[in-house]
């Protein structure tokens, strides 16, 4: 189990106001009773209130600023906490840290794109700065994959089921050897009604199969690496040419693409996402505009 020096540190509670503390007179008051229940929250941790679905597109403005805005609150710290928590210490330790911030009010959604995701890119950004071996970042990405499951299974209950049964396929090229970011975005689909089938590591053939058998809304593809892209560019226009949905979008996102948007139509994609959150926001809203054309 965690140290008490570590929970506190990662206490959702004790980032709330990280980015304004220079602004904001301190809240805590010093007062150990006060330490001690939190202690004895994490301690105790269930499985929680219920934690509505994660928001859709179709949702009003206000409420995905409000979304937005509950995870910038826990700032950058709070980030760069669990990626470093995921090195040393067990699932179980992480997990009771995870469970304390859906508690605090966050909802699973915010916990998945802006805790969880960050911490993943922040993983592999210190195997590029070389203070972590790739064995490590490893090690880190199956805890957050383990995590995902565990989160997931226990909040499955509450996912919506929607009429229109919009599907999509998400994989990532042959060869890749991470999948937690494409298993999330997978699982961000899922819990919004979505019909999904994620498939990592696909070989071209794979895909092109899946597609020309089962008519899918999206397609989406996770790219990491600059030498990952013209696997992806040949395989979207394959993918367009058998597709079993004539219309069939494709998406593409990860590490690589996040910083060059541009990329998408270069390499024939519809569109890219920074987020599984603007993905679902894009895709649904595209789709309904295509639904209401024809």
């Amino acid at each position: 189990m965690p140290n008490q020096d570590t929970l506190e540190h990662l206490d959702p509670r004790s980032h709330g106001h990280e980015d304004q503390a220079q602004n904001t007179s301190p809240q805590h008051s010093g007062d150990k009773s006060t330490d001690l229940k939190i202690m004895e929250l994490l301690a105790q941790m269930v499985e929680g209130d219920i934690i509505p679905r994660l928001m859709l597109a179709h949702k009003t403005h206000r409420e995905q600023n409000q979304g937005q805005a509950a995870g910038k609150v826990l700032g950058h710290t709070a980030v760069v906490d669990l990626a470093h928590i995921l090195l040393t210490h067990e699932v179980d330790d992480v997990e009771l840290i995870l469970h304390a911030y859906l508690n605090s009010g966050m909802h699973l959604d915010e916990v998945y794109v802006d805790l969880m995701a960050p911490a993943a890119r922040h993983l592999g950004e210190m195997w590029e700065n070389d203070t972590a071996t790739f064995a490590d970042v490893t090690i880190g990405l199956g805890r957050m994959q383990t995590l995902l499951n565990r989160l997931s299974d226990s909040y499955r209950n509450q996912e919506e089921v929607r009429d229109d049964l919009a599907s999509g396929l998400f994989v990532t090229p042959a060869g890749e050897m991470h999948s937690f970011g494409i298993r999330m975005v997978d699982e961000l689909f899922r819990r919004a009604g979505w019909r999904t089938l994620c498939e990592p590591n696909s070989r071209l053939n794979d895909v092109l199969a899946m597609v020309g058998s089962e008519s899918f809304h999206i397609l989406g593809i996770g790219v990491s690496t600059e030498s990952q892209v013209p696997f992806v560019r040949e395989l979207i226009r394959q993918v367009r040419k058998v597709s079993h949905n004539r219309h069939i979008l494709v998406l593409v996102g990860g590490s690589y693409i996040v910083g060059r948007p541009e990329l998408a139509a270069s390499i024939g994609a519809d569109f890219s996402a920074s987020d599984g959150r603007e993905a679902i926001a894009i895709a649904e809203t595209v789709i309904y505009e295509h639904t209401h054309r024809h």
